[in-house]
């Protein structure tokens, strides 16, 4: 578009159409090109390779080809994308929050954010997970793919200016497709564009309904608009197997009354600080707001699509995709494969030369059927019939389509197909096969960073809308201590602005089975585990074995529960009224709240898991009521603690004295074992009487 940013909002009456200049391909002959090759990138991706590129009509169209030639099948292709799909995904990456300072609060608020973000994965059943997938598949084929956040509210209308819908909304993460997403031609990067747009296709019903306008009829979409509509016309027309293809006429461009919706980005400027989001339809204005649907400033600011990028080309910002290296092999391999099943049934066949009439006889020998020729000698000369075998096809040949299948392996980072899962021998080890693994990845350790850093971003921009729109309170769901769901209550003012996100690889070990099994087993013979349930616990969640229990999870998680159910207005704690003299809970105080199984429980391990819910900041924003109920509740667990520590002590301090035989041993030395949080003391060595 050739008017200036600027001055492009002076006339907010052509505001619609001077958003729709944004989206003329003609200014932009560079992205003509780049959706043709994208377009046939797609193609032979979906195995439909038989087309070629008229140059007078700028358009694809179906060769001319006999139809005794077949269709190959062999689609390496479709394998790099499978194998670049694996490679990006295979890898289990955890968000880590880093808090804004060393404070308490924001520590806390950091630790919040994190499980908000893990939580965050489930929405609409687990999305994020195929989008990402799907990303994959197009940052392969045109080496640039796009994930867009944004807030869904009502409908998904993207942005609201109004606070109270705010709250009502969710945050929604989905793969845009590369023809989709038109981007400033100025910068060879996202933030140095001055603007973002986004075009794509919205039920008409569902546009005027949301926004309440009229759209007129004549804004029917063409079929050059609807990339899914143009791909199965473009398929169903090239493929060879299909004959003449299907009957196009019976696709119906208007089974569904589409509308194009066009959406644009500005970044901040001097005149809007905040930037500006303008969404238009035909020639309605539906949007026009002074701001980013992300909030932000002139220092820190995102768009709400995030790219990603597969092959970079110095000075430009569309990248290469990976396909694009490997057609030229993948249609060596293709006319090969054609010449050896022309050459199987031409002259590649056996043939049978008779001199006279032949004639079928069926014959049984030996309970097998089969067919004989039959031939009369009198009638052929006292000729026999001749089998003559088919010419063989030159080994050259089949050695030029091995040579061309390891130039994609090689081309593809991928030598012999480790990425794939294929090992070298049968007898390799899981810690061989990962370092094989290891080596075959490092030629794309650029492409993995670079994918994980584009993640990060994504991740960073779900935790700033959530962080503006979770403004009622809502629950976090993630998994906890022991393999146990935790349930916790926040609002987004708890995240007091902790939005540093990290992607961190949640294991640095052995990726495959085999690998993880032998690198436990050396531990666990090697004593590295140790007797800490904690540690045993955080081995076995990196390792992806979290099903493994703990002896002291039953009290943790009685103790848990007790605290879920005071906070909510429940009151199952035991509780005792305080003697008077000495100020502590003795056995002949008052029970106030009876708890028939207190006596059994583990006191150590109940006053601990209490005493850190009480240091919690969640803790300190309850009613006064709850935390002196929840504070005398843990008071009578120590008590009772320091009163079976007090009684083992004086146990041993008899046994020391005057229960033990005089063998002229010295007394064993007595060293330090903690019980829950505080020490008692157990003899070493083979005390007797012990």
């Amino acid at each position: 578009m050739s008017e200036n940013l600027k001055d492009i909002f002076k006339d907010d009456k052509t505001l619609a159409d001077k958003v729709d200049g944004f989206f003329d391909n003609t200014l932009n002959y560079s992205r003509q090109m780049l959706e043709r090759i994208w377009w046939r990138n797609i193609l032979f991706y979906c195995g439909e390779q038989w087309i070629e590129y008229v140059r007078s009509q700028q358009t694809f169209r179906r060769r001319s080809i006999p139809f005794y030639v077949p269709t190959p099948v062999s689609n390496e292709i479709r394998e790099y994308v499978r194998t670049i799909r694996s490679l990006l995904l295979s890898q289990k990456m955890i968000p880590r929050i880093w808090p804004n300072t060393n404070e308490r609060e924001d520590i806390e608020a950091a630790e919040l954010g994190e499980k908000l973000l893990v939580s965050m994965e489930s929405i609409r059943d687990y999305e994020i997970k195929f989008e990402k997938e799907k990303m994959c598949i197009w940052l392969a084929l045109a080496g640039t793919a796009f994930i867009r956040t944004y807030p869904y509210i009502y409908g998904g209308k993207v942005y609201f200016i109004d606070d109270k819908m705010k709250s009502t909304g969710e945050v929604v993460t989905e793969h845009i497709i590369p023809f989709n997403v038109y981007l400033d031609y100025q910068g060879d990067s996202l933030n140095k564009k001055r603007w973002m747009g986004i075009k794509s296709l919205k039920p008409r019903e569902w546009v005027e309904d949301t926004f309440n306008v009229k759209i007129p009829d004549s804004d029917n979409v063409s079929m050059t608009s609807d990339f899914e509509r143009r791909l199965m016309r473009l398929v169903s027309s090239v493929s060879p197997w299909k004959g003449q293809g299907l009957d196009t006429t019976t696709i119906n461009d208007q089974e569904e009354d589409l509308v194009i919706y066009k959406e644009v980005e500005f970044a901040p400027t001097k005149k809007f600080p905040n930037g500006r989001y303008v969404a238009t339809c035909s020639d309605k204005v539906l949007i026009n707001e002074k701001r980013m649907p992300i909030e932000g400033n002139m220092e820190n600011w995102y768009y709400t699509v995030t790219d990603f990028h597969m092959n970079y080309v110095p000075g430009r910002f569309w990248s290469d995709g990976g396909v694009n290296d490997l057609i030229s092999p993948q249609m060596t391999i293709n006319e090969i494969d054609q010449a050896i099943a022309i050459h199987r049934k031409g002259i590649g066949r056996p043939r049978l030369i008779v001199p006279g009439e032949v004639g079928l006889k069926k014959i049984n020998e030996g309970g097998q059927g089969f067919l004989a020729v039959t031939y009369n000698p009198l009638l052929s000369g006292g000729a026999a019939p001749q089998f003559v075998p088919g010419t063989p096809l030159n080994p050259e040949v089949l050695q030029e389509r091995e040579i061309a299948k390891v130039q994609i392996q090689d081309v593809s980072g991928d030598p012999k197909n480790i990425l794939r899962g294929q090992p070298p021998s049968a007898q390799s080890s899981g810690i061989q096969v990962d370092i094989l693994r290891e080596t075959a990845e490092r030629g794309h350790s650029p492409d993995i960073e670079r994918y994980h850093q584009s993640m990060n971003t994504v991740y960073k921009k779900r935790l700033l809308i959530a962080k503006e729109i979770y403004t009622e309170e809502r629950l976090v769901k993630v998994v906890g201590r022991g393999n146990q769901i935790e349930i916790k209550k926040f609002k987004a003012a708890d995240l007091r602005n902790n939005t540093d996100v990290r992607l961190e690889l949640d294991s640095g070990l052995v990726t495959t089975k085999s690998g993880q099994t032998d690198v436990l087993l050396k531990m666990i013979s090697s004593g590295f585990l140790g007797p800490s349930p904690t540690l045993r616990e955080e081995v076995f969640r990196r390792l992806g074995l979290t099903g493994f229990t703990d002896e002291v999870d039953l009290d943790v998680e009685l103790a848990e529960k007790e605290n879920i159910a005071v906070v909510s207005g429940e009151i199952p704690v035991f509780l005792a009224d305080r003697d008077p003299r000495t100020g502590s809970y003795s056995g002949d105080s008052e029970v106030l709240n009876d708890d028939p199984t207190f006596k059994y429980h583990n006191h150590g391990i109940h006053y601990e898991t209490h005493r850190r819910f009480i240091m919690s900041m969640e803790f300190r924003e309850l009613p006064s009521k709850i935390q002196t109920i929840l504070m005398a509740h843990a008071d009578i667990h120590h008590e009772m603690m320091m009163v079976e520590i007090k009684k083992q002590q004086q146990e041993m301090l008899l046994m020391g004295e005057g229960n033990e035989p005089q063998t002229g041993k010295e007394k064993p030395q007595e060293t330090p074992e903690k019980v829950g949080s505080v020490q008692r003391y157990r003899p070493q060595g083979n005390a007797p009487g012990l």
